[in-house]
């Protein structure tokens, strides 16, 4: 394994923390919240009506001039729209909340055989222990049975029996980026629900933010139909790399020499620190490593670079199993 420092802190919010401050935004700027469940919707020519509730209790909402669908991978408004995200591009994600752990770095680990990783995000009072994969390529319960010794040795028996279990469909988006329709006539899709989602690391909640940006930046401008154009343009060339580079990046071979590449030079830290806070891009990587390749091989050789030690919020550890 070896620990990488941030050149910032990285800062993670918990998620019921970062809803309740968005609506609170979205309120005082004049949106009306409707706190009930859609169940249905319809389009009469070119207004759009909601259905919410059930039974007696069922009520009609609109009518709207434009739909956005934002209900994530699993939402049946994305499979009414256009069609359900395909299995192969589904990830599932599962873990737990884990109280009181005392974690002060972002931990990363990687498993033979998994196409993706176990991770731990500390918060302020629990720590997020969780694992991903490509759903079905591995059964739930053997994820489930990684975490478990994964809590069990860094915590004790005692925390995994208290932890809160939870898991999620995680979308990706694939290398044919246009085979994803993220609108049509009179509506939208944001977010998981539109497959914006880093397929190498399955990061959701900033492209969440990004493609809803580009949206109302369309709609604000009158010009609805520019939103794919625009979501291609920021993201598709990003997501088409990760896509046709995760198989070879979770092969267990790369992940070790990686790790012990990046204990030997300092350089390979500072890159995949800027990749793990953001600062980095898929499209620019390679350039930039073989601009560093020289120094990278001297201090690789040298062995010169000793990992840094990390504050208790600008760390990661990365480790493979």
């Amino acid at each position: 394994e070896t620990e990488i420092g941030l050149a910032e802190p990285l800062v993670i919010f918990r998620r019921a923390d970062l809803h309740a401050f968005l609506l609170d935004r979205a309120t005082g700027a004049g949106t009306d919240v409707v706190r009930e469940r859609v169940v249905d919707f319809r389009r009469d020519r070119t207004r759009w009506t909601l259905t919410t509730g059930a039974g007696d209790a069922r009520r009609e909402h609109g009518p709207f001039d434009f739909l956005i669908a934002a209900d994530g991978a699993g939402g049946f408004a994305r499979r009414r729209l256009t069609h359900a995200v395909p299995s192969a591009d589904l990830t599932q994600g599962l873990g737990y909340h884990v109280a009181d752990a005392s974690d002060d770095a972002v931990i990363l680990r990687f498993y033979s055989g998994l196409d993706g990783y176990l991770w731990v995000f500390p918060r302020l009072d629990h720590a997020s222990v969780g694992i991903c994969g490509g759903l079905g390529r591995r059964p739930a319960a053997d994820l489930y049975a990684l975490v478990d010794r994964f809590v069990r040795e860094r915590y004790g028996d005692r925390a995994l029996a208290r932890a809160e279990r939870y898991a999620a469909l995680i979308p990706a988006s694939p290398a044919e980026t246009d085979r994803i329709s993220v609108a049509g006539d009179g509506w939208a899709l944001a977010g998981d629900c539109g497959q914006a989602v880093d397929p190498l690391t399955r990061e959701g909640i900033y492209f969440a933010m990004l493609s809803a940006d580009l949206l109302a930046d369309a709609l604000l401008h009158g010009r609805p139909g520019e939103y794919p154009a625009a979501w291609r343009a920021r993201m598709g060339e990003e997501f088409a790399w990760a896509a046709r580079h995760a198989p070879a990046f979770f092969d267990p071979v790369f992940i070790e020499r990686m790790v012990r590449l990046s204990r030997r030079s300092r350089s390979v830290r500072a890159t995949l620190a800027d990749l793990i806070s953001g600062r980095q891009s898929y499209r620019t990587l390679k350039r930039r490593l073989l601009f560093q390749a020289p120094i990278v091989a001297w201090q690789a050789i040298r062995g010169a670079a000793t990992a840094p030690v990390s504050s208790a919020t600008a760390g990661t550890t990365i480790g493979s199993t």
